[in-house]
């Protein structure tokens, strides 16, 4: 066969596809295949050529991949985030007709979607995690080289402390905006 790209539905002269071979390679065809392929020339061939051209894919699966640094602890951090401390108090807003509770996972959760809405709009920014409670929320940031750090950090800061005082009033909690990461520029 002189074409090796690999259409799942074009099938061999015998009428098997490129597909079941590729279930066969893969443990998973149907018996009848298996009794099939030591009998059919057409079949063994493309098979051939299915694993020579898969065995670097199948030497990159076995390779150990490390997680990205810091991957566990933000991971573990924004678990936190929306967990929320047990037994912390709700904010509770005094509204017409009596008074709303908002949970401290709500809280964190929804400084983490006022905070991605602002991040938006600033290509080259990033959250990296969001946690707190009804009384201090903690944004972590990484910011692309050479955009300028402090100044971004200040002003989704301010940004972020008024559109939580806009949604929560006087329950709005305090916020902290940290930059923990900068990302190399981006190539070309």
């Amino acid at each position: 066969m002189d074409d090796r790209s690999f259409d799942p539905d074009r099938a061999l002269p015998c009428g098997r596809t490129d597909g079941m071979l590729l279930d066969f390679l893969a443990d998973s065809a149907p018996p009848e295949l298996a009794k099939h392929i030591p009998t059919c020339q057409d079949c063994q061939a493309r098979l051939a050529e299915l694993d020579s051209d898969w065995a670097p894919v199948r030497r990159t699966a076995h390779l150990p991949i490390e997680s990205p640094h810091g991957l566990v602890e933000r991971t573990l951090m924004a678990v936190r985030g929306v967990r929320g401390g047990r037994g912390a108090a709700p904010v509770e807003l005094v509204q017409e007709g009596g008074k709303l509770r908002v949970s401290p996972q709500a809280v964190v959760l929804l400084t983490r979607r006022l905070c991605l809405e602002l991040l938006a709009e600033r290509p080259g920014v990033h959250l990296r995690g969001c946690v707190g409670d009804v009384d201090e929320v903690r944004v972590d940031l990484a910011v692309r080289y050479p955009l300028p750090a402090p100044e971004l950090a200040d002003a989704i800061h301010r940004e972020l402390t008024a559109a939580l005082g806009e949604a929560l009033g006087a329950g709005a909690p305090q916020v902290w905006v940290r930059v923990v990461d900068v990302e190399p520029p981006r190539a070309g």
